[in-house]
């Protein structure tokens, strides 16, 4: 049974990076170079325990087929005007 979850949690994780892989790709398309974070880099990050707010840009229906664990969901119609709620003192990764 631990087995099975660890495959489980293992394949989870490999559908996140994948989806990070092209939401990253969109998003940084639109980001400066030295605000955009690699794949590889978030997920050291997380592993270790930093802080840092996901915030999950996507539509309410590609939402429904799950999201980043802690990650909290902000369409991208509404980004701007949900901003003021936004914590300035931590670093926001957007995907």
């Amino acid at each position: 049974m631990h087995m099975t979850f660890a495959r489980s949690r293992f394949r989870a994780w490999g559908v996140w990076v994948v989806w990070l892989a092209f939401a990253g790709s969109v998003v940084a398309s639109q980001a400066p170079e030295d605000q955009r974070v690699a794949i590889d880099e978030l997920k050291a990050a997380l592993d270790s325990g930093s802080t840092m707010l996901l915030i999950d840009v996507r539509e309410d229906w590609e939402v429904e087929s799950g999201s980043m664990p802690g990650s909290i969901h902000v369409p991208l119609a509404e980004l701007e005007g949900r901003m003021p709620d936004i914590p300035k003192d931590v670093r926001l990764v957007f995907f």
